[in-house]
Parts: structure tokens; sequence; C-alpha cells
């Protein structure tokens, strides 16, 4: 069958049907009517001889096909997209757009702020959504994606998809000053045996809060602990801590900007553990796109005032003055 007898249009319509798993949810995401999605699949079933969703109960799954079909109709879209949609030139003194950021409470306060201001300098008219992930699915990263213009989040959150690496931090264990339990030298049987405060990254609500970012941290260095408290906002954390013989592993710009606030012990874990590095993820279907491009310039710059107005922050590795400027890919 040659190219030219098919209808493109059905591309779009199997890229949104794969994507969503639902008849529902694709028709949503291209605002057209169920009955006219539905059409949209039969003609995609006859077509390729594949039934693509198969109902397993109250849900539907992919066929085998459609599993393989994922990838290139991604791959497909992208290429379209950058040649029909993401060329226009972007203008930021006239611009309107409104960009749309996921971010937890932390990074959303570390790096919003800064963020705003430079784009609002650079383009008023414009405007940027901040927004706390909901019902995100890490292992479909680039699902959570794709209606988005990007989300702020540290490696081992995210993984897979383009970004961009911004700003890195240490882990700190704080815990109130006058906890007599903890000794000056930091004992880790000590620390395992005393309750803890622990921040679950529960973007999506069959997330287990056992691999959140800071329990997997813990669970490397051979570290059950007891969770008396788990709060899903991370800023919090050290209010938990004031007053108790409780301890909690935080980054280190929060640990010393809550040091006094909260008449807490800053001290480095006794216990190996990684580096934070907080990156910006988008969806390949941008990597053209121009207005996306100079948000991401302005990223890069709020990423250096970051570092260099908050303590506890440095810049990532590839943000280094004098180091080539790149992006990782998918």
């Amino acid at each position: 069958m040659e190219l030219r007898s098919l209808n493109l249009n059905l591309l779009i319509h199997l890229d949104a049907l794969l994507s969503h798993r639902s008849v529902s949810g694709a028709a949503d995401e291209l605002a057209v009517s169920q009955p006219s999605m539905s059409a949209a699949l039969a003609r995609l079933r006859r077509h390729f001889g594949d039934e693509l969703l198969r109902r397993r109960g109250s849900r539907y799954e992919l066929t085998a096909l459609a599993e393989d079909l994922r990838p290139a109709v991604a791959g497909v879209i992208v290429g379209l997209e950058g040649v029909f949609v993401h060329r226009t030139a972007f203008a930021p003194a006239t611009s309107r757009r409104e960009f749309r950021l996921l971010a937890s409470d932390f990074w959303l306060e570390t790096m919003g702020p800064a963020l705003s201001r430079l784009v609002s300098e650079a383009a008023p008219l414009a405007a940027v959504r901040f927004e706390i992930p909901r019902g995100w699915e890490p292992r479909e990263p680039l699902e959570g994606l794709r209606n988005v213009d990007g989300m702020l989040a540290p490696h081992g959150v995210l993984s897979g998809p383009p970004h961009l690496d911004l700003l890195r931090t240490e882990w700190r264990c704080v815990t109130s000053r006058d906890n007599p339990k903890v000794g000056e030298a930091a004992d880790p049987a000590v620390l395992a045996a005393l309750p803890w405060v622990v921040y679950a990254d529960r973007f999506s609500a069959t997330a287990d809060a056992g691999m959140s970012i800071v329990m997997r941290q813990l669970r490397y260095a051979g570290i059950a602990p007891r969770a008396v408290a788990t709060v899903a906002t991370f800023s919090v954390v050290p209010a938990f801590i004031e007053g108790t013989d409780r301890v909690a592993l935080v980054h280190r710009s929060l640990a010393e900007r809550a040091r006094h606030l909260y008449g807490l012990r800053v001290f480095a874990p006794p216990f190996p553990v990684g580096e934070v590095v907080q990156a910006f993820w988008w969806h390949p279907h941008l990597a053209h796109d121009r207005g996306h491009r100079w948000l991401r310039a302005m990223l890069r710059r709020a990423a250096v005032r970051v570092a260099a107005d908050v303590p506890g922050f440095d810049l990532a590795e590839s943000m280094a003055p004098g180091r080539p400027y790149t992006e990782g890919s998918a």
C-alpha cells in the first residue's frame, strides 16, 4: 500500500491510543468524541490486521504488535512535529505562551521564583504554570510528560527522557540539637534504631513509599528505617524532627535553611549515599520547539542564580563554567 493512499491523521490517533491504552483517554487528548476515536481504532485494526488494544477485565492492554509500534510511532510523531510545528519562530517579547512545568514542593520553592522572574523579564506576556505531579507513573515517564513542557526532578525519580542537568547538592542527616541518643560521632547502628521521618515522592497513586528516593538511599546503605511519619511534602520534614529523638535524611540546602529555625543538628550521613543531581526532563517531541529551547536557556540561567544565592547548591557538572553545554538524551 502506497503512503499517499493512507490518511496520516490516523497516525495521530494511533499515537494517542498507544499512549493512553484506552479509547476514552485518547479521545480526551485529541478533543474528539469517543465514537470518532472508536471509528479510528476500527480502521487501524483493519489496516494492521491486529486488535492493537485487547480488553482484560475492565482495562485494555496493548497487543504484542502494538507494543512494537509504540517507539516507532512516537519517533514519527517527533519527526513530523519537528518539520511542521516547532520550526516556527519564537519571539519572547511578544509571545503569550504559557509554559506548564511539573515539580515537587521542594524544587518548586528552589527553582520556581528565579525562573518566574527571568521569564517575566525576557517575555513579559508569557507565563509559567507550576503544578505538583498527580497520578504520575514513574515506569511510564514519557506518558506523564506528553502534555506538559517538562518536569523538575532529580535523577533517581526520573530516568530515560531527554534532560538538562541543572544543580547538585548532597544529603544530610538532621536530628534535634538536644537529641541525647545521637553522639558527636554519629553511629550508623544508632541511627538505624531511631524513629525516622521519611519523605515519600508519591506522585503516583500506585507508588510504593518504600521505593521513594530517600528510602532507596537508606536501603542502599543497609538501613531499614522505622518510619514513624511519612510525609508527601519534602519541605516540612524538618518540622517533624524538632524537639524529638527522630532523624531524617534531607538535601543539604534544606538542612542548612532549617538548622536554626527548628533547632536542628545537621551532619553528613555516616553511611554511603549518592549525590543529588536536579534536572529538567521533557518529552522528545519538544526537542526542536524553539520556544522550549528558549525555556531551557531560562532554566540554565535560573540554575546559575540559585547556585550563587542559595547555600547548599552547586551547578551540575555539565553546567560548570568552561564546560560545553550538553543535554541528556533518551
